[in-house]
């Protein structure tokens, strides 16, 4: 079985100047999400008919896909098919349609659809020209209308606008995913004529036709009504978002994970956790970041693209970006760590403490307001409150190392590039500017001076 999805459009209702499939939710493209669900299904080929910004979809998801142009975007969805004939004129088998703003729809559907296609032949003999999805609506107003015969054929789909009285009661309406057998889709869709009023081939005309001819057309409802929520406004998508980030929420929280006040949590489709993780209200998850067994991110963090080993926590209102936070090892509340940076076994980087590009050992301890970046740092340093790690010279960056057991006091500066040796000591108020050699204590205080009753000339103003 092959699949076409449709994602030429313009999107005029969506007031964008790009392609409207290419938007994010939840940082993957729409499209994304409707190509995820084909790759489970496991199709042997997908093509992809794209028109408008067509470029931007081709970038993004490279030569996996075979690529047809669809010449008038304001086709219809008729012409988009028939724009890739070539794809499927000669398949002797059943073509999924489906729309590229559809990211609700899920494989498990799609494999129930075809299960239903091979169980219909097998007991009663008939090969099924097309199979559509529906749901069953309390309120149908605004979705296309199945119309059936006393047998359950469906006899055609009918827009709003053009029902009859008696059509608009009919609560079944058209999800708009479709699989056609192609040598009566090819009969029917060269039959099907442009509508007067805009000029575009409406693919769902098949049905009627397919009906006129003979053949059989049924429908499939879908379990959960809200897969066939299309993406055609901004409001659309956020309320379509809204439901995959929900989906998202309640798998992990299945599979043995906590999540805190739902409503407020953000959990991207690539994240991992791997059990008895815990996540506070308003966090995020994003990219592929994955989380070990026992990890908790707390109130307000966002972690992205970052890897946290067991039973590490990450603080209220902590970024871990693109790093590597080891076992047992605490992050925050209030700190920063990002751009390739590895926080080690069970250390501590605390209140309002940057690391940038640094690794550092374990049992490291940096619980205070300080700036680590381009660093080594081996295990059990003590970096006290303060210390900034000068890595910019105003041209380049430059790299400090520390070695195991040092203690960088508190208010400290190190001026890269700087190597502090083993079991070293920096007295606290210290500049360092020269290399500290292993077990030395460094120190660089300017001379106490204190000048006799100096603020008294304030009291007696």
């Amino acid at each position: 079985m092959r699949a076409l999805v449709l994602s030429a459009g313009m999107g005029t209702r969506f007031r964008s100047e790009r392609s409207k499939v290419m938007y994010p939710i939840l940082g993957k493209p729409m499209l994304w999400y409707v190509l995820r669900a084909l790759k489970e299904v496991n199709f042997l080929e997908t093509a992809l008919v794209v028109g408008y910004r067509a470029e931007e979809i081709k970038d993004y998801f490279g030569q996996a896909y075979l690529y047809f142009h669809q010449s008038n975007p304001k086709g219809g969805t008729g012409d988009a098919v028939l724009s890739a004939i070539e794809f499927w004129r000669d398949y002797q088998d059943y073509l999924l349609v489906v729309n590229g703003d559809s990211p609700l729809i899920k494989p498990h559907t799609i494999r129930n659809m075809q299960k239903y296609l091979h169980l219909v032949q097998e007991h009663e003999g008939i090969k099924l020209s097309a199979l559509l999805l529906s749901a069953q609506l309390p309120d149908p107003t605004g979705y296309g209308r199945i119309v059936k015969d006393q047998e359950g054929n469906v006899v055609k789909v009918v827009e709003e606008k053009e029902a009859t009285p008696e059509e608009k009661l009919i609560k079944e309406v058209n999800g708009g995913l479709y699989l056609f057998y192609c040598p009566h889709l090819l009969e029917a869709l060269f039959k099907v004529k442009p509508s007067p009023k805009t000029g575009e081939v409406y693919l769902t005309e098949v049905f009627q036709l397919m009906h006129q001819t003979g053949y059989k057309v049924r429908s499939f409802v879908a379990e959960d009504s809200s897969e066939i929520l299309g993406v055609n406004t901004r409001w659309d998508m956020a309320v379509v978002e809204n439901l995959i980030r929900l989906r998202i929420l309640q798998e992990w929280a299945e599979k043995g994970n906590t999540i805190h006040q739902p409503e407020s949590v953000w959990i991207e489709p690539e994240v991992v956790l791997e059990g008895e993780v815990e996540v506070f209200s308003n966090a995020m998850l994003r990219g592929s970041t994955r989380l070990g067994r026992g990890v908790v991110v707390g109130k307000g963090s966002i972690v992205e693209n970052g890897t946290v080993e067991d039973g590490a926590i990450i603080e209220p209102y902590s970024v871990v970006k693109n790093s590597f936070i080891k076992a047992g090892a605490v992050v925050g509340p209030f700190a920063h760590v990002r751009e390739g940076s590895i926080v080690g076994k069970n250390s501590h980087v605390g209140n309002f403490v940057e690391v940038k590009k640094s690794s550092l050992g374990k049992d490291v301890k940096a619980k205070h307001l300080s700036y680590i970046g381009d660093a080594s740092i081996e295990d059990e340093v003590n970096v006290g409150a303060g210390v900034v790690f000068a890595n910019f010279d105003g041209k380049r960056k430059h790299q400090s190392s520390v070695g195991k057991g040092a203690f960088i006091g508190s208010n400290s500066l190190l001026v890269a590039p700087i190597k502090i040796g083993s079991y070293s000591f920096v007295a606290g108020g210290s500049v360092i500017t020269k290399d500290v050699p292993d077990g030395d204590l460094v120190i660089t205080r300017p001379k106490l001076r204190i000048i006799k009753d100096k603020g008294r000339e304030k009291l007696l103003d």
